[in-house]
Protein backbone atom coordinates (compact mmCIF):
# COMPACT_ATOMS: atom_id res chain seq x y z
CA UNK A 1 0.00 0.00 0.00
CA UNK A 2 0.77 3.21 -1.22
CA UNK A 3 1.50 5.90 1.65
CA UNK A 4 -0.74 8.85 2.39
CA UNK A 5 2.00 11.43 1.30
CA UNK A 6 2.16 9.83 -2.42
CA UNK A 7 -1.79 9.50 -2.49
CA UNK A 8 -1.51 13.12 -1.37
CA UNK A 9 0.54 14.31 -4.08
CA UNK A 10 -1.10 12.05 -6.71
CA UNK A 11 -4.31 13.89 -5.69
CA UNK A 12 -2.77 17.63 -5.50
CA UNK A 13 -1.40 16.84 -9.15
CA UNK A 14 -4.94 15.94 -10.27
CA UNK A 15 -6.10 19.01 -8.79
CA UNK A 16 -3.82 21.02 -10.80
CA UNK A 17 -4.23 19.46 -14.00
CA UNK A 18 -8.11 19.69 -14.04
CA UNK A 19 -7.95 23.36 -13.21
CA UNK A 20 -5.19 24.02 -16.11
CA UNK A 21 -8.08 21.96 -18.14
CA UNK A 22 -10.94 23.86 -17.12
CA UNK A 23 -8.76 27.31 -17.58
CA UNK A 24 -7.88 26.43 -21.24
CA UNK A 25 -11.49 25.42 -22.11
CA UNK A 26 -12.82 28.37 -20.98
CA UNK A 27 -9.84 31.00 -23.51
CA UNK A 28 -10.66 28.90 -25.93
CA UNK A 29 -14.25 29.51 -24.96
CA UNK A 30 -13.42 33.02 -24.82
CA UNK A 31 -11.41 33.28 -28.19
CA UNK A 32 -14.34 31.42 -29.81
CA UNK A 33 -16.66 34.44 -28.47
CA UNK A 34 -14.47 37.07 -29.38
CA UNK A 35 -14.16 35.80 -32.86
CA UNK A 36 -17.63 34.99 -33.53
CA UNK A 37 -18.85 38.43 -32.47
CA UNK A 38 -19.11 40.79 -35.82
CA UNK A 39 -20.41 44.03 -35.78
CA UNK A 40 -21.77 45.83 -38.68
CA UNK A 41 -23.52 49.31 -39.26
CA UNK A 42 -25.03 49.65 -42.88
CA UNK A 43 -25.80 53.50 -43.56
CA UNK A 44 -27.21 53.85 -47.11
CA UNK A 45 -29.16 56.21 -49.43
CA UNK A 46 -33.04 54.70 -50.02
CA UNK A 47 -33.31 52.48 -52.67
CA UNK A 48 -29.38 51.97 -52.73
CA UNK A 49 -30.67 48.03 -51.84
CA UNK A 50 -28.40 48.89 -48.60
CA UNK A 51 -31.05 47.15 -46.36
CA UNK A 52 -31.04 43.68 -48.76
CA UNK A 53 -26.77 43.90 -48.74
CA UNK A 54 -27.37 43.99 -44.61
CA UNK A 55 -29.25 40.92 -44.95
CA UNK A 56 -27.10 38.79 -47.12
CA UNK A 57 -24.44 40.16 -44.89
CA UNK A 58 -26.12 38.89 -41.30
CA UNK A 59 -26.77 35.61 -42.98
CA UNK A 60 -23.30 34.62 -44.54
CA UNK A 61 -21.71 35.95 -40.59
CA UNK A 62 -24.75 34.44 -38.91
CA UNK A 63 -25.58 37.38 -37.25
CA UNK A 64 -29.14 38.75 -36.59
CA UNK A 65 -29.92 42.06 -39.09
CA UNK A 66 -31.19 44.56 -36.74
CA UNK A 67 -33.71 46.69 -38.45
CA UNK A 68 -37.29 46.90 -37.21
CA UNK A 69 -36.28 44.71 -34.41
CA UNK A 70 -34.82 48.13 -32.86
CA UNK A 71 -37.99 50.08 -33.04
CA UNK A 72 -39.57 46.82 -31.52
CA UNK A 73 -36.51 47.24 -28.47
CA UNK A 74 -36.65 51.27 -28.03
CA UNK A 75 -40.20 50.67 -27.54
CA UNK A 76 -40.20 47.93 -25.04
CA UNK A 77 -37.20 50.11 -22.93
CA UNK A 78 -39.33 53.14 -23.11
CA UNK A 79 -42.36 51.41 -22.14
CA UNK A 80 -44.25 53.27 -25.39
CA UNK A 81 -46.13 51.82 -28.03
CA UNK A 82 -44.19 50.69 -31.31
CA UNK A 83 -46.23 53.37 -33.62
CA UNK A 84 -45.03 56.02 -31.42
CA UNK A 85 -41.36 55.22 -31.97
CA UNK A 86 -41.76 54.43 -35.78
CA UNK A 87 -43.40 57.15 -36.36
CA UNK A 88 -40.23 59.26 -34.76
CA UNK A 89 -37.59 57.17 -36.17
CA UNK A 90 -35.54 58.51 -38.65
CA UNK A 91 -38.05 61.69 -39.21
CA UNK A 92 -36.35 64.83 -38.27
CA UNK A 93 -39.48 66.63 -38.68
CA UNK A 94 -41.47 64.32 -36.12
CA UNK A 95 -38.58 65.62 -33.75
CA UNK A 96 -38.26 68.71 -34.64
CA UNK A 97 -42.43 69.25 -34.21
CA UNK A 98 -42.33 67.08 -30.93
CA UNK A 99 -46.21 66.51 -32.12
CA UNK A 100 -45.79 62.75 -30.61
CA UNK A 101 -45.88 63.79 -27.08
CA UNK A 102 -49.47 64.74 -27.45
CA UNK A 103 -50.43 61.04 -28.15
CA UNK A 104 -50.34 60.17 -24.62
CA UNK A 105 -52.09 61.69 -21.87
CA UNK A 106 -49.89 61.21 -18.88
CA UNK A 107 -46.46 59.92 -20.55
CA UNK A 108 -44.57 62.35 -22.40
CA UNK A 109 -41.86 60.15 -25.40
CA UNK A 110 -38.59 63.19 -26.13
CA UNK A 111 -36.33 62.33 -29.04
CA UNK A 112 -33.98 62.87 -25.56
CA UNK A 113 -35.59 59.68 -24.84
CA UNK A 114 -35.57 58.50 -28.04
CA UNK A 115 -32.02 58.59 -28.34
CA UNK A 116 -31.13 57.33 -24.67
CA UNK A 117 -32.71 54.31 -25.42
CA UNK A 118 -31.80 53.99 -29.00
CA UNK A 119 -27.83 54.22 -27.57
CA UNK A 120 -28.33 51.11 -24.98
CA UNK A 121 -30.18 49.22 -27.85
CA UNK A 122 -26.97 49.52 -30.32
CA UNK A 123 -24.78 48.91 -27.41
CA UNK A 124 -26.99 46.06 -26.09
CA UNK A 125 -27.19 44.49 -29.94
CA UNK A 126 -23.22 44.86 -30.24
CA UNK A 127 -22.53 42.63 -27.73
CA UNK A 128 -23.66 39.59 -29.11
CA UNK A 129 -23.35 40.85 -32.63
CA UNK A 130 -25.59 41.98 -35.84
CA UNK A 131 -25.70 44.01 -38.84
CA UNK A 132 -26.91 46.89 -37.45
CA UNK A 133 -29.38 49.41 -40.29
CA UNK A 134 -29.10 53.15 -40.10
CA UNK A 135 -30.36 55.15 -37.03
CA UNK A 136 -26.23 56.36 -37.00
CA UNK A 137 -25.62 52.87 -35.45
CA UNK A 138 -21.55 53.95 -36.71
CA UNK A 139 -21.68 57.00 -34.48
CA UNK A 140 -22.58 55.34 -31.67
CA UNK A 141 -20.17 52.45 -31.70
CA UNK A 142 -17.33 54.40 -33.27
CA UNK A 143 -14.46 52.40 -35.70
CA UNK A 144 -13.44 50.48 -32.31
CA UNK A 145 -16.92 48.89 -32.00
CA UNK A 146 -17.82 47.93 -35.44
CA UNK A 147 -17.33 48.00 -38.98
CA UNK A 148 -18.83 50.73 -40.58
CA UNK A 149 -20.16 50.39 -44.34
CA UNK A 150 -22.07 53.35 -46.58
CA UNK A 151 -24.57 51.93 -49.47
CA UNK A 152 -24.60 54.51 -52.18
CA UNK A 153 -26.49 55.18 -55.21
CA UNK A 154 -27.10 57.81 -57.84
CA UNK A 155 -30.52 59.45 -57.58
CA UNK A 156 -31.68 58.33 -60.89
CA UNK A 157 -30.89 54.32 -60.14
CA UNK A 158 -31.97 54.44 -56.86
CA UNK A 159 -35.33 55.90 -58.07
CA UNK A 160 -35.69 53.85 -61.09
CA UNK A 161 -35.42 50.41 -57.91
CA UNK A 162 -38.29 52.81 -56.11
CA UNK A 163 -40.53 53.21 -59.32
CA UNK A 164 -40.22 49.28 -59.48
CA UNK A 165 -40.36 48.40 -56.09
CA UNK A 166 -43.94 50.21 -55.46
CA UNK A 167 -45.43 50.62 -58.53
CA UNK A 168 -45.18 54.95 -58.82
CA UNK A 169 -44.11 56.62 -61.53
CA UNK A 170 -40.47 57.67 -62.11
CA UNK A 171 -40.72 60.88 -60.79
CA UNK A 172 -43.14 60.09 -57.84
CA UNK A 173 -39.80 57.98 -56.77
CA UNK A 174 -37.29 60.32 -57.60
CA UNK A 175 -39.29 63.13 -55.46
CA UNK A 176 -39.49 60.61 -52.70
CA UNK A 177 -35.60 59.48 -52.89
CA UNK A 178 -35.27 63.05 -52.58
CA UNK A 179 -37.17 63.48 -49.72
CA UNK A 180 -35.56 60.61 -47.78
CA UNK A 181 -32.64 61.23 -48.00
CA UNK A 182 -32.77 65.01 -46.67
CA UNK A 183 -34.77 63.42 -43.88
CA UNK A 184 -31.70 60.86 -43.23
CA UNK A 185 -29.10 63.45 -43.23
CA UNK A 186 -31.31 65.64 -41.26
CA UNK A 187 -31.64 62.66 -38.19
CA UNK A 188 -27.76 62.23 -38.16
CA UNK A 189 -27.07 65.95 -38.52
CA UNK A 190 -30.17 66.37 -35.23
CA UNK A 191 -28.69 63.71 -33.13
CA UNK A 192 -25.19 63.25 -33.87
CA UNK A 193 -24.39 66.64 -35.32
CA UNK A 194 -22.59 64.67 -38.02
CA UNK A 195 -22.74 65.04 -42.15
CA UNK A 196 -24.40 61.49 -42.98
CA UNK A 197 -22.12 61.92 -46.27
CA UNK A 198 -18.79 62.47 -44.59
CA UNK A 199 -16.53 59.48 -45.47
CA UNK A 200 -14.31 59.51 -42.12
CA UNK A 201 -17.47 58.20 -40.64
CA UNK A 202 -16.93 54.75 -42.67
CA UNK A 203 -14.53 52.29 -43.00
CA UNK A 204 -15.95 50.93 -46.32
CA UNK A 205 -18.49 53.12 -48.78
CA UNK A 206 -20.28 51.42 -52.20
CA UNK A 207 -21.99 52.35 -54.50
CA UNK A 208 -24.89 50.17 -55.87
CA UNK A 209 -25.04 51.42 -59.60
CA UNK A 210 -21.73 49.31 -59.75
CA UNK A 211 -21.89 46.14 -57.81
CA UNK A 212 -24.95 43.29 -57.42
CA UNK A 213 -25.92 42.70 -54.22
CA UNK A 214 -23.46 39.38 -53.72
CA UNK A 215 -20.49 41.26 -55.03
CA UNK A 216 -20.85 44.49 -52.12
CA UNK A 217 -21.40 41.77 -49.89
CA UNK A 218 -18.09 40.09 -50.85
CA UNK A 219 -15.98 43.31 -50.81
CA UNK A 220 -17.33 44.22 -47.48
CA UNK A 221 -15.86 40.52 -46.55
CA UNK A 222 -12.70 41.57 -48.10
CA UNK A 223 -12.27 44.76 -46.40
CA UNK A 224 -12.98 43.25 -43.44
CA UNK A 225 -10.50 40.94 -43.20
CA UNK A 226 -8.08 43.44 -43.96
CA UNK A 227 -9.01 45.26 -41.02
CA UNK A 228 -7.89 42.52 -39.33
CA UNK A 229 -11.49 40.43 -38.59
CA UNK A 230 -11.37 37.22 -38.15
CA UNK A 231 -13.94 35.30 -40.58
CA UNK A 232 -15.76 32.04 -40.47
CA UNK A 233 -13.83 29.96 -43.06
CA UNK A 234 -16.77 28.98 -44.99
CA UNK A 235 -17.93 32.39 -44.91
CA UNK A 236 -17.51 33.06 -48.61
CA UNK A 237 -18.39 29.19 -49.57
CA UNK A 238 -22.02 30.02 -48.13
CA UNK A 239 -21.95 33.73 -49.78
CA UNK A 240 -21.05 31.62 -53.65
CA UNK A 241 -24.09 29.63 -53.25
CA UNK A 242 -26.06 32.65 -53.66
CA UNK A 243 -25.33 33.81 -56.65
Amino acid sequence: MRCSAERLIEAIIATEVMKMQQHAAEEKQKLRQKTEVYVVTVSRDFGSLGKKVAQLLADTLEVRCCDRSILQEVARRAHVDEALVSALDEHVSNIKDHWWQHLQHKNTFSYEDYYHHLVKTVLSISRNGGVIVGRGANHILGEAKAFRVRICGSEAQCARRIAEREHITLEESTKKVREVNQERAEYIKMLYDADINDSSSYDLILNSDRYHITQMVEMILDAMEKAGYDLPADARSSLSQTH
